[in-house]
């Protein structure tokens, strides 16, 4: 059976495995499902990547063979334009091919809802049974429709985001006249719509010249991802040529942001601190009380003491964006004021539901004109507790083996200095049930998590403390107490 994973459908390009027999059946069947589910239309998008045009088209075929009409994105856009355009268009599905910052070799198949959110379980279990039974050779009667978006649907989606940023920070804070920004699509969807807003917004933008082209070899770096130190090395020269504090990189599809500051490399925890900040100290109104800010389990705790000074309710997901989106638009009555996850997602305002690395840009941007972000952060810190995360990754020989030992310390007890262990899948908190294991320390934590797909462990390491020295020594232990379990 096709797996849908916390990022979709994923896998390298050869036959037998992310290939063109399974975006057909995939989305053969999924055509299947909205039939039967008297669905009219899905928008299809796609991004950079090597033969990401050509599964699109291939994917647009199949739907139009099951007689779904489908809105088919004439260039590669970001996947939070997908998001938007599903809303805009008033589409009843989405569909984007993308392996989002992934080496080369890999590509992807995202499923979007009508609402924009990027399909849950309840939804993905669904359609991987469709998908076991698919059925290439049924017989075509009415072919629905292919319709070609142009470049409109982008100028919008910026359009919004500029209202959304004036309306909740006001004229004046988000004017970036006379402020600098070295930006890095890396090769992939942001190129247009990331300057678009900066620009509109004011903001001189010096871009990375060798990444700005579309390119799904991605040459310029060894992985697309914004994550990771190697892939802002050309962002970091160019912030030093041209005496600039900011450089920004996109992933190829454009929903996770990197940050560079004043040579510094902000982790994706950090810039959700200083979106807090700037929300609580910057927005254009008075907070409501039913005001809420939205993050993954496994990402920075730094952000409860905050919300508790401002009154706001901290909710938490399990990890993927999907579940923020889902929870804000399964809760409209209440006011919604950001969400993030520490893998550098980002999401504010009503224009898409999934994270959004436009949107995100402009924030930064704004954040790095109203204060000195490492001084902001020292404040912050200062205030709230040195805070410090880390993920750390355990490969093994096996799905299996990893399995058997995430189940093994579900029943640990003998590990030292253990105050309690949580098992998520039993609920937690009001946590929607997910596989996520918590060991809580004096020390500090251990967020871990299966891979599901892959024979991987991932382990997200979380401690605070006074001040630089004891958050190291406190980390320091979490590694070795991580690895005393895991190897």
């Amino acid at each position: 059976m096709i797996l849908f994973g916390t990022g979709g459908i994923r896998g390298i390009m050869k036959t037998g495995e992310f290939d063109e027999n399974l975006v057909k059946t995939v989305s053969t069947a999924i055509g299947k499902y909205m039939k039967d589910h008297e669905m009219k239309s899905v928008v299809i998008a796609y991004d950079t990547r090597l033969n990401s045009s050509k599964f699109a088209r291939l994917a647009a075929e199949a739907f139009s063979r099951r007689g779904v009409d489908v809105f088919l994105f004439r260039e590669p856009v970001p996947t939070p334009v997908l998001s938007f355009a599903v809303r805009h268009l008033k589409a009843n599905l989405g569909v984007v091919i993308t392996a989002s910052h992934n080496p080369p070799e890999y590509n992807g198949y995202k499923v979007y809802t009508s609402n924009g959110v990027q399909a849950v379980p309840e939804v993905t279990d669904l359609l991987a049974e469709y998908i076991k039974n698919a059925n290439l050779k049924m017989k075509v009667t009415n072919k629905g429709r292919v319709n070609i978006l142009d470049d409109s649907v982008v100028e919008k989606f910026v359009d919004k985001c500029f209202e959304i940023l004036v309306e909740e920070f006001g004229e004046k804070t988000v004017d970036l006249s006379g402020f600098k920004v070295v930006y890095s699509p890396l090769h992939g969807t942001g190129a247009k719509p990331v300057k678009m807003l900066l620009e509109k917004l004011g903001c001189e933008v010096i871009c990375v010249q060798e990444q700005m082209n579309p390119d799904g070899k991605f040459p310029t770096v060894q992985t697309p991802n914004p994550e990771e130190d190697g892939a802002m090395t050309l962002v970091k020269k160019y912030c030093l040529e041209n005496q600039t504090a900011l450089g920004i990189a996109t992933d190829p599809d454009c929903d996770r942001v990197g940050i560079i500051y004043k040579s510094v490399r902000l982790t994706g925890n950090e810039v959700g601190v200083l979106f807090t900040s700037l929300r609580f100290e910057k927005t254009n109104y008075k907070l409501p009380k039913d005001s809420y800010i939205v993050k993954t389990i496994v990402s920075t705790e730094m952000v409860r003491p905050m919300c508790l000074e401002y009154s706001v309710e901290l909710v938490e997901t399990p990890t993927g964006f999907k579940f923020i989106g889902d929870y804000i638009e399964k809760n409209p009555q209440k006011k919604f004021l950001l969400g993030f996850e520490e893998s550098c997602g980002y999401l504010l305002g009503d224009h898409a539901r999934d994270k959004d690395g436009v949107i995100a840009s402009a924030l930064i941007a704004i954040v790095a004109k109203n204060f000195d972000l490492l001084d902001k952060l020292k404040s912050l810190c200062s205030k709230y507790g040195y805070h410090k995360e880390e993920l750390l990754s355990y490969s093994f020989n096996s799905v299996e083996e990893a399995t058997n030992l995430y189940e093994r310390i579900k029943t640990q007890t003998k590990v030292p200095d253990l105050l309690r262990v949580i098992d998520y899948s039993k609920g937690f908190e009001n946590v929607i049930p997910n596989e996520t294991i918590r060991l809580d320390f004096s020390f500090g934590k251990l967020f871990i998590r299966p891979s599901g797909t892959e024979p991987k462990l991932k382990v997200y390491a979380m401690t605070v403390g006074k001040d630089q020295k004891e958050v190291s020594k406190n980390m320091k232990k979490l590694r070795e107490v991580a690895n005393k379990i895991l190897r």
